[in-house]
C-alpha cells in the first residue's frame, strides 16, 4: 500500500512540476531575456521548455494510470522507477551545485519549493524499488 501511495504522490508531483514550468516564462521574465538573444536560440530554449512540460505531464499521467504496476516495481516498471529516482536525485544535486545561492542573499522561495519537490519525487519513486527487495 505504501508503494502505491508513493507512486500516486510521484505522479501528482510530476504533474505539479509540469505546471510549474508553465509559469517560468513570466516568473523569470524570459521575454526580456529572449529579446537579447538570437531568435533561433530563443526558439530552441522555449521548445526545450515546452517539451519538458509535455514530458513531465505524460510521466505524471503514466504514474497515476499505471500506479499499481509501478508500485510493484517489476520488469519495465522497475526500470521506470529507477530512471525517475535517478533523474530526480540528479536534479536535487544539480539544484545545489549549479544554482548556488550567493552568501549574502536569502534563498528564494521558488528554489526552496523546487528543491523540496525534487527530494519528494526522488523518494516517491525510490520507495517501490526498495519495497520490492524488502518483501
Amino acid at each position: 500500500m505504501v508503494s502505491l501511495i508513493s507512486v500516486y504522490i510521484g505522479g501528482v508531483l510530476t504533474i505539479v512540476m509540469a505546471f510549474l514550468h508553465t509559469g517560468f516564462y513570466r516568473m523569470f521574465n524570459w521575454k526580456s531575456d529572449f529579446d537579447k538573444i538570437p531568435v533561433v536560440s530563443a526558439r530552441i530554449f522555449y521548445t526545450i521548455h515546452v517539451a519538458l512540460f509535455l514530458l513531465f505531464f505524460i510521466i505524471g499521467l503514466i504514474s497515476i494510470v499505471y500506479a499499481n504496476e509501478l508500485s510493484q516495481s517489476k520488469g519495465l516498471a522497475h526500470g521506470f522507477n529507477i530512471l525517475l529516482t535517478l533523474f530526480w536525485i540528479w536534479r536535487v544535486i544539480w539544484q545545489f551545485t549549479y544554482f548556488k545561492r550567493e552568501k549574502t542573499k536569502k534563498l528564494p522561495f521558488i528554489a526552496i519549493l523546487v528543491s523540496t519537490l525534487f527530494v519528494l519525487l526522488s523518494i516517491s519513486y525510490l520507495i517501490p524499488v526498495v519495497y520490492r527487495f524488502v518483501q
